[in-house]
């Protein structure tokens, strides 16, 4: 009778103990956003202005209000500080960490500060004494493991002779 009780007490504890031991369990998960990042191919910046795509020169002059000898430096230095940051405009180069620490290399200078993810982690928002005081903002459009594609979309408007309203979107594909 005690054989009874213990055997199948036995191995329907041996079931449960086999049953609790997942390999999955035993690995972090880590974060895609982590690890080093830099342009994905020479394209890796699209500027699109009401929907058509724009080169610098073209965002400075019919954008920026720039001439044409300065355009390209004056939407290099718009873009830079307003919405780039820690992305250099050329080369980007970027290392997330997962302290939620970042280093980047811009116009050949290091930066770093904190990173994080906002609104469900929709949104990258980066942040470093070096630069502008509330950081920079990004929404990220696809990430994957190999993939980061950040955007951000803003609207310019102009009163006066030559009035209008300018949707921008700016469009970065960093890889791994």
């Amino acid at each position: 009778m005690k054989n009874l009780i213990v055997k199948p007490l036995g191995f329907l504890l041996l079931c449960v103990s086999f049953g609790a031991c997942n390999l999955e369990d035993n690995f972090p998960e880590v974060n895609p956003i982590i690890g080093e990042w830099k342009a994905d191919g020479e394209n890796f910046l699209s500027l699109k202005v009401n929907g058509e795509e724009k080169s610098l020169e073209e965002f400075g002059v019919e954008v920026l209000r720039s001439n044409s000898s300065s355009a390209v430096s004056t939407a290099e230095d718009y873009l830079s500080f307003n919405f780039l940051g820690p992305i250099d405009l050329y080369d980007p180069q970027i290392q997330i960490a997962g302290q939620e620490m970042f280093t980047a290399l811009v116009k050949g200078e290091s930066v770093s500060g904190i990173w994080k993810l906002q609104n469900a982690g929709s949104v990258l928002h980066l942040n470093s004494l070096d630069l502008r005081e509330n950081g920079y903002f990004y929404n990220i459009q696809n990430i994957t493991p190999e993939v980061l594609e950040l955007g951000w979309s803003w609207d310019m408007s102009y009163i006066g002779e030559t009035s209008g309203v300018y949707r921008v979107q700016l469009k970065i594909k960093l890889a791994k």
